[in-house]
């Protein structure tokens, strides 16, 4: 029980802003860890929710609710993710070969690249948020998107061989349970994907097969430009998994 809460307070440090006792990493405190860290999706998804309800109740504009609904999940995780994204932009877009890559990747300096496919990514979502602000309709499964994708993101963890021996990723794969992660992973994925379906058979479908392809592609890309897996490339996943749920969720009220 001891590792179990362990595991839960260093997913809540690592990932999210909410205050907790700093524990030290070790196989102890680490075993269960990402068992837990979809719960944070859960979190954030809640969040976004009640903001949105309460954006309805006082008649906010669109270009505010989306300028706030896209810096909900960056504020709730502490931008560790979006930190991911910026430094894997750099990394491939350098067109570097794998080595100079994977420097780049521990690089903690931010390269053109970087800047520009973050300011993409949120100009796309502040755009796609703002669509999605006129019908809700689907907000559940929008909510249901920040579980799935760090459903994945842990799955990616500890099923994938890491690129280099350290490293978030490195630390988390090689002190985790990863039977217990395995398992953890792929029910909160299949439970998250059959809510998503229940709400809406089209778009639960829709975001089940693109999520399944994009993970498996993921795969692919890691290894093919990088060797394997880091920690910035599964923040990297993460991130376009959430602007995949919220594309598909804005599409489907749209159809």
């Amino acid at each position: 029980m001891k590792q179990i809460l362990s595991g839960l307070v260093t997913a809540l440090s690592m990932y999210s802003i909410i205050p907790m006792p700093q524990l030290e990493w070790n196989k102890n405190t680490m075993k269960y860890a990402m068992c837990f860290f979809p719960l944070i999706g859960l979190l954030i998804g809640g969040v976004a929710y009640g903001f949105t309800i309460l954006s309805e109740y006082l008649q906010l504009s669109g270009m505010l609710f989306s300028a706030i609904f896209v810096l909900i999940p960056v504020i709730l995780s502490g931008a560790i993710h979006l930190d991911g994204l910026i430094d894997t932009g750099d990394a491939v877009y350098s067109r570097l070969d794998r080595d100079r890559k994977l420097e780049i990747l521990k690089d903690p300096h931010v390269g053109a690249f970087g800047v520009i496919l973050c300011v993409g990514y949120f100009v796309l979502s502040f755009g796609v948020a703002g669509q999605f602000y006129e019908d809700t309709t689907l907000l559940p499964i929008l909510c249901l998107g920040y579980v799935l994708s760090r459903g994945y993101s842990a799955l990616s963890i500890v099923s994938f061989t890491t690129a280099r021996n350290s490293g978030l990723a490195y630390i988390f794969s090689d002190n985790a349970s990863k039977k217990a992660v395995k398992i953890t992973s792929v029910i909160y994925i299949i439970l998250t994907l059959s809510a998503m379906i229940f709400i809406n058979v089209v778009c639960g479908l829709v975001v089940a097969v693109l999520s399944v392809l994009g993970f498996l592609l993921f795969k692919t890309f890691c290894y093919k430009k990088f060797g394997g897996l880091t920690g910035d490339l599964a923040g990297y996943l993460l991130c376009i998994m959430e602007f995949g749920v919220l594309a598909v969720a804005t599409i489907g009220v749209m159809l």
